[in-house]
């Protein structure tokens, strides 16, 4: 097995950490046409607030160690049990990995699969510490959700010191990456699916995912309801 990171690893004090995880998020400003890692290092000065940050990310991916698919045989990864339903993360030198009850539902890489995530779905995971913005890249927001998603991840950011001053327009380019075309709908004997490509969710396109997601949308369903009780 790889290392599990503790709360000390993945916390907001670790600008390496989240550095790095940031800035692999598929975010965008559309006006200037820059990727969210341009804009980031355009706005913090990385010499400053991630000085040590090529030996940290050596040791925490270690090239050498990772398959022709930049793939560790034992990754890093971050897990928990929520009582009903678990999550895991695993982290591979070209892309992040994330799972529900141990069943994939995408990763953030160069073949990313995403968008699999309701928005009310990832406010359910909110009440447990920092899991917001690590599941942030698999959420997909609709356009009647776009203002709400900014403000959200506005206000996450602000936890973040290195991004202090910045948090309104990171937080909308974050927020660009994340929308959907179309929307999320129910699908009889499914549950909740989508239409969007490179999305776990759309069993029409993608059906080897099918058995996956109806047992997932079940899990998904009674989180939700338990976080509104």
């Amino acid at each position: 097995m790889g290392t599990r990171l503790t709360k000390e690893d993945i916390a907001y004090t670790n600008h390496n950490f989240w550095w790095y995880y940031i800035i692999t998020y598929r975010g965008f400003d559309d006006e200037k046409e820059l990727n969210l890692d341009d804009v980031i290092q355009s706005l913090v000065d990385a010499e400053k607030v991630v000085p040590n940050f090529v030996p940290w990310y050596s040791a925490f991916c270690p090239k050498d160690d990772a398959d022709d698919d930049g793939r560790f045989e034992h990754p890093n990864f971050i897990s928990g049990d929520l009582g009903g339903i678990s999550f895991a993360i695993e982290f591979h030198s070209w892309q992040t990995v994330f799972y529900i009850n141990d069943i994939y539902i995408g990763n953030q890489g160069g073949h990313f699969e995403v968008w699999f995530l309701t928005v009310q779905e990832l406010l359910a995971f909110d009440k447990y510490d920092d899991l917001f913005l690590l599941l942030l890249p698999m959420v997909g927001v609709e356009e009647h959700e776009r203002e709400q998603m900014e403000r959200l991840v506005c206000e996450k950011l602000k936890a973040i010191v290195m991004f202090a001053g910045h948090e309104a327009y990171i937080a909308k380019c974050i927020t660009n990456g994340l929308m959907m075309e179309g929307s999320f709908a129910q699908m009889e004997g499914v549950g909740i699916t989508s239409g969007q490509n490179h999305c776990v969710r759309n069993v029409e396109k993608y059906p080897q995912y099918k058995d996956g997601v109806v047992v997932l949308n079940t899990a998904l369903r009674d989180f939700l309801g338990k976080s509104r009780a």
